[in-house]
């Protein structure tokens, strides 16, 4: 329930028309296992309920709405930026790799703990492509506004 709940949050605040948002979350299913079909990863359950609808299942993002999350300089860049982009959210128009995106995204620290926040990152860190270390739930806590 609460999964789906975040799956809702995130659709409503967007600042552009998402396809993705319609898709329910029992399509979202499969992105419960790691890219490539392994496991589930830690925080793969994580970014299924909270962040796939909007930056879909394979990070490519929704062109001109919410940026891929695969080949994202700040997603593999300093893990603080991306902390801090999860925690507490982002507005206003942005580029990524060159491309321009003016969706939002929510602060998610009211509504999933510091250790998923940190589970979700992780997985992002290293999924489609991404090559970039694990971010603890202690560094997740050390991030404030």
């Amino acid at each position: 329930m609460i999964r789906v709940l975040l799956v809702l949050l995130c659709c409503p605040i967007a600042a552009a028309p998402l396809a993705g948002c319609a898709k329910s979350s029992s399509s979202s299913a499969s992105a419960s296992a790691a890219p490539g079909g392994a496991a589930a990863a830690p925080g793969a359950n994580v970014y299924a309920g909270a962040c796939a609808s909007c930056h879909q299942t394979d990070g490519e993002g929704s062109p001109g709405a919410f940026p891929p999350l695969a080949r994202n300089p700040v997603v593999t860049g300093d893990p603080v930026k991306v902390i801090h982009i999860v925690k507490y959210g982002l507005t206003g128009p942005l580029q990524v790799n060159g491309k321009p995106y003016a969706g939002t995204m929510p602060a998610w620290s009211s509504q999933i703990s510091d250790a998923e926040i940190a589970a979700a990152i992780t997985y992002v860190r290293s999924s489609w492509g991404n090559r970039a270390g694990p971010v603890t739930a202690a560094q997740v806590t050390a991030v404030t506004k």
